[in-house]
Parts: structure tokens; sequence; C-alpha cells
């Protein structure tokens, strides 16, 4: 998982604790922030969905890769820091080039997307050993702090469908 809930958000200490409360009504509960964990270092104190926003807004660039021997492979590299994606295909090299450009309130829009297909959760590895040639893919996040790995060959995240339209939808191309 890459999601981790004791970081804290504000400081990215780990120094940091669950909070444990009694029994709170049901109604009194869904109406109001109830942070669960609590900072020790400066006492700042967050929800669970803070800590997956905080973790998905972390992402600096995201490169997925998905293709075969075939057709190819198609690469999508989207830059955070810099708003742009870039949309590659080819056997090989890459023989084709698209770029588009965002601005900052469209990057927030695709990295909320991307929580909606619960990318950070994937699992690191999809493999169907059943199969011995077919299609690969990889993605690569490239966080502050280290990278994250996932990948498959000839298994899918059951997310992966939204996934490759949302690919489409922010490149204007097909992905996989």
């Amino acid at each position: 998982m890459a999601i981790n809930y004791y970081q804290c958000p504000e400081c990215e200490a780990r120094e940091t604790g669950r909070i444990i409360r009694g029994d709170p009504s049901y109604d009194g509960y869904q109406k109001s922030r109830v942070p669960e964990y609590r900072c020790n270092s400066c006492g700042n104190e967050w929800t669970k969905e803070e800590s997956v926003d905080y973790s998905y807004r972390r992402i600096k660039v995201l490169e997925a890769t998905v293709g075969g021997y075939s057709n190819g492979d198609t690469k999508v590299t989207i830059n955070f820091e810099r708003n742009f994606a870039k949309w590659e295909h080819g056997i090989l090299n890459p023989m084709e080039i698209h770029y588009a450009r965002f601005g900052p309130s469209d990057m927030e829009r695709i990295r909320s997307e991307l929580k909606s297909v619960d990318l950070l959760n994937w699992k690191r590895s999809y493999q169907d050993s059943y199969i011995l040639d077919g299609t690969q893919w990889e993605i690569v996040i490239h966080k502050s702090g280290r990278n994250l790995y996932k990948s498959g060959s000839n298994m899918f995240p059951k997310e992966w469908e939204a996934f490759s339209q949302l690919m489409k939808k922010i490149t204007g191309k097909e992905f996989g």
C-alpha cells in the first residue's frame, strides 16, 4: 500500500499515533470531521481521507506503459510539476508523440480521477503465469521521497479499464 496514514500531512513527521475515542453516535460521526491520527511533533490532527489526498498530492510524475510484442508500446507521462501530459506510441522507439498542456485546476482534477481508480492501492504485481506472451504494463509513480512501481503481465487490477479510459481522456489518444 502506498498510502501511509501515519505520516503527518503537515510536517511529514512519522512520530504519530492513532486517536482512540469512545463510541460516538453514528449521526454525529458522519456530520463532523473526526480526526483519526495525531502528530506528536507538530500537534496536527487528520483523517484517513486527508492522508489519501496528501498521498495523491505528493505525485510528481506518473509514467504508464502498456503494450505487447506485435503492437508496440504506448506510454503516457503526466508531469504534475510542469502541467503537461505526453503520449508516445511505437515499436522499439516512439514513432508518434503527442503533448497536452493543462492548467493547475486540470491537474487537480486528474489527481482526483487517479484517486477514483484507487491507483496507489494497486498491488505491486499482477501476473498470469499461464500466458507466455501478450500484454505487459508498468506504472512508475514518482513521488517526493520514493518511487512506486506497479506492473503486470496479462493480468490487470479491476480498475484497469477506468484507468485506461482516464489516460485516453487526458491525452486524447488510445491507451492500451
